[in-house]
């Protein structure tokens, strides 16, 4: 599997920019799925489109220091966050979805479904530590 923007994250967000609409207010969070979790960027929307395939005993993370960047150097804009970490974890995973949390599943778009480049993660009672690439969680590139 690739790492992948989901087509309704970019939705909310260009609406909410181009038509000068507020967007949806919430909180950013991150959530590990199942190892068995394909993404579909066309049909998976909203939380409401994967609560099933979240990782068995997975924690929900809320996302903090939220940074939206323009690298210059190289055409794009970056997102990135605090690291992660999560004591006392039992699942296994091998990607995690970042998705806006409305309070409701239904209406909480999904933004992007990162794979963990380590692979599959089984720790057994163990810390999750997911260190972000310094260059952010995920960019976007102009074509």
């Amino acid at each position: 599997m690739t790492s992948t923007l989901y087509l309704k994250g970019l939705e909310v967000a260009l609406d909410a920019l181009m038509q000068e609409t507020a967007a949806p207010s919430g909180t950013i969070k991150l959530v590990y799925m199942a190892t068995s979790y394909t993404p579909n960027v066309g049909t998976h929307q909203f939380y409401s489109d994967i609560s099933a395939s979240v990782a068995s005993g997975a924690p929900t993370e809320t996302l903090a220091n939220i940074d939206v960047r323009i690298d210059t150097g190289n055409a794009r804009v970056e997102v990135d966050a605090d690291d992660v970490t999560e004591p006392g974890i039992t699942c296994s995973t091998n990607k995690f979805v970042i998705y806006l949390d409305t309070g409701v599943a239904a209406t909480s778009p999904l933004i992007a479904c990162i794979d963990i480049a380590e692979g599959t993660l089984s720790p057994v009672a163990g810390t999750l530590a997911i260190t972000f690439n310094a260059e952010g969680i995920f960019a976007i590139t102009p074509v």
